[in-house]
């Protein structure tokens, strides 16, 4: 085997197995013990077992391997996580690891996960080994979050305010990812990857409403009850405030960004948020608000 991908059940990595799989390439997927792997309908030799805070265990699965996609979760642990696997990749002769963080990362920012993406690229970088960054902004698909309040009132609720984001699809993030893992010439290469146009939560909720044919609304509210309503659905106290953070982040950071870097590495346009919505719209009620 010769690409392997770190997080393979994952939204990304899941996609990237996929898109591997189209191009016939050679790879394998490291996962924990028990994790379900049925989705992704690998062969038994593709399937590798790893734990990041078990070094043998990273070097194991790691054999044999020369191009690693690495995207670790928003967690307390994933500084360390990334040392160990850098350690692990060079104990078992990698060459090369794709890396995938966020857009703009920065030692500045006012988000912990964001500075963490920081962190963790530089390690990278400076690991000696073959790298390719992977740094896009946030996805289309987070609207599937919104479905419930879509569907039940016509509304979806952030603390973006007016702030315009070069949302991306993530299918083209993976597709990068995909080519940096297959192609050569991305060695040392930092792609930051963004849709074709940024937007307003607002202008996000006209073109879904021309999309459902239901009238849609986006709602502002402020970042403590954005935490508080992500504590109700369950993400936990730390996660939900890190998330309401890096919402709070976007606002400040420039993300209207908009790089032809799709095109440049995939050799075609970046899908439309108005693509997207067409997409979403089937996921929607068709009933009228009342």
């Amino acid at each position: 085997m010769t690409i392997l991908v770190m997080g393979a059940t994952g939204n990304t990595g899941s996609i990237i197995v996929n898109q591997l799989k189209e191009k016939q390439a050679d790879f394998s997927v490291m996962t924990k013990v028990g994790a379900d792997t049925a989705k992704l309908s690998l062969e038994d030799g593709q399937l590798r077992t790893g734990d990041f805070n078990d070094v043998p265990s990273l070097v194991a699965a790691l054999k044999g391997i020369r191009k690693v996609y690495l995207l670790t979760p928003i967690d307390h642990s994933s500084i360390d996580w990334v040392k160990n696997i850098i350690q692990a990749a060079k104990e078992a002769g990698v060459s090369h690891i794709v890396k995938q963080s966020g857009l703009k990362a920065s030692s500045d920012a006012s988000s912990e996960v964001i500075r963490d993406h920081a962190y963790t690229d530089n390690l990278v970088k400076q690991s000696g080994l073959d790298y390719t960054l992977i740094q896009p902004n946030t996805f289309f698909q987070n609207f599937y979050s919104n479905l419930p309040s879509l569907n039940a009132e016509g509304r979806f609720y952030s603390s973006l305010g007016d702030t315009a984001l070069s949302l991306v699809d993530i299918n083209d993030v993976a597709a990068v990812a995909t080519a940096a893992l297959t192609e050569n010439g991305h060695e040392g290469r930092t792609h930051h990857i963004t849709g074709s146009e940024a937007l307003t939560s607002s202008e996000h909720a006209k073109l879904l409403s021309i999309a459902s044919g239901r009238e849609i609304t986006y709602i502002d509210i402020p970042e403590s009850a954005l935490i508080g309503a992500l504590k109700q659905v369950g993400l936990g106290d730390w996660l939900s405030e890190k998330l309401g953070e890096m919402i709070t982040w976007f606002t400040k950071g420039d993300y209207g960004l908009v790089t032809n870097t799709v095109e440049e590495v995939i050799g075609r346009k970046p899908r439309t948020f108005a693509e997207f919505a067409q997409e979403l719209s089937h996921s929607l009620e068709t009933k009228k608000n009342d």
